[in-house]
């Protein structure tokens, strides 16, 4: 039997609603690779998920909380702990969250596993990779570190300054002995190339959606909204915070008589609930629902009539094109976005939609109700060519060619599995 070359990817979140890891591991399986994922387990028990031929192990990484009282009381905590050190103990750096329980519990796993590479997805997963890293040459056994750089640290608005100096630290340190460091948009590969002190420029492997590996999915967002085809119907879909400019959108609503809102993330999200009790008023025409499997998601966002972005103004908004970006645009969605200024120069570019002045809700109300009045127009701009432009098949072909350079394998593809995740 051919050796299958092996990959450890380590990300410090529960990996279910996380498309991009799910994406890599799903694709480099298929590419013949044995992948292993360690995420943090989700509940007080390890459990183990599949997603193609890839394991994905959820395992003590770090205590992951829900969106409730207890979560919202221990995060403050953790804020003014923080606060209290950066204020009371300047002088003493502090301590990167979850890196010795990650560590103690990743080791013994990766002796076993001995990766060919090991992938760390984001800022917070390189610093565990590259221990890791170190620590299996002691025993004998060489791995390669790729670093997934999913966003630019210094634009990271929530981390104090001393623990960002420290994940900075980490990051050049790290990145230095790299075999290689990703992107996800040529503007966050700009900023990373001096940030980093980088001799060669990132390689990007952008976060688009499935074009071929897309399932139809069973549910129908027009009917979880209770209205018909008619409707005019704005979808806005991923995480929620304030920063994404929700409050814009049902501000305009007021004004946008007879238009709804469907609006597909976490029911239990604390901003999501703010909203609903902001805007009772509104209730009947803003719908929240439930995630759908991210295979499934262009299939049950084609259903609406335009895709929103309304995110603020902030650096890492600046510099990414957003997985919602490219979902939107499978979906044959026209698009309104707020001027940050790469997505707003891409739509731009296509004229797959309207762009808006970020936080001005009569702006904004103004390029919905453009868009309405002629959205086949918008929709043209969605070529064939164009769409697999935005694919993830093409970017898994980038990826998978950038996986077999570093470790000098030649596996033999696979039978594709469903881009479907098994409990």
């Amino acid at each position: 039997m051919n050796y299958l070359p092996r990959t450890m990817h380590i990300v410090l979140n529960d990996v279910a609603e996380d498309s991009r890891v799910l994406k890599c591991a799903w694709s480099l399986a298929n590419a013949g690779w044995n992948v292993l994922v360690c995420g943090a387990r989700p509940t007080h028990h390890d459990d183990q998920l599949k997603i193609g031929y890839a394991i994905i192990d959820r395992v003590h990484l770090k205590v992951v909380v829900k969106q409730n009282t207890f979560a919202f009381i221990l995060r403050a905590l953790r804020y003014y702990k923080r606060k209290f050190q950066a204020k009371f103990l300047p002088s003493v750096p502090p301590a990167i969250p979850n890196l010795l329980r990650s560590k103690l519990t990743l080791k013994p796993i990766a002796l076993e596993f001995k990766p060919d590479v090991i992938h760390a997805h984001d800022y917070t997963a390189l610093p565990v990779a590259g221990a890791l890293i170190e620590y299996l040459a002691t025993q004998g056994h060489t791995a390669q570190l790729i670093y997934d750089a999913h966003e630019y640290v210094p634009g990271v608005s929530h981390l104090t300054a001393p623990l960002k100096k420290v994940y900075i630290r980490e990051e050049k340190r790290y990145s230095a002995v790299a075999a290689t460091v990703l992107s996800v948009s040529e503007g966050m590969s700009d900023l990373l190339i001096p940030h980093l002190e980088l001799s060669n420029r990132p390689e990007l492997v952008a976060n688009d959606p499935l074009f071929e590996g897309q399932q139809p999915c069973p549910r129908n967002l027009r009917q979880d909204c209770k209205i018909d085809t008619t409707t005019p119907l704005l979808v806005y879909s991923g995480a929620v915070a304030p920063q994404r400019g929700l409050s814009t959108v049902l501000e305009a609503l007021k004004d946008l008589q007879g238009v709804h809102l469907a609006l597909i993330a976490n029911p239990k999200n604390q901003t999501v609930l703010d909203l609903q009790s902001q805007y009772l008023q509104l209730q009947d025409r803003f719908h929240v629902l439930a995630y759908v499997p991210n295979s499934e998601l262009v299939s049950y966002l084609s259903a609406g009539d335009i895709g929103l972005i309304p995110i603020h103004h902030k650096l890492n908004h600046e510099i990414s094109l957003i997985t919602k970006f490219g979902e939107y645009m499978q979906a044959h969605l026209p698009i309104v976005v707020s001027d940050v200024r790469t997505m707003a120069a891409e739509v731009k570019r296509l004229g797959n939609g309207e762009v808006f002045t970020a936080e001005d809700v009569a702006d904004f109300a103004a390029a919905v109700k453009k868009v309405l009045a002629d959205r086949a127009k918008y929709q043209s701009a969605y070529t064939e060519k164009v769409l697999l432009e935005r694919s993830w098949e093409l970017q898994a072909q980038h990826l998978v060619n950038i996986y077999n350079r570093i470790a000098n394998a030649k596996p033999t593809a696979r039978t594709h599995m469903p881009f479907t995740v098994i409990t």
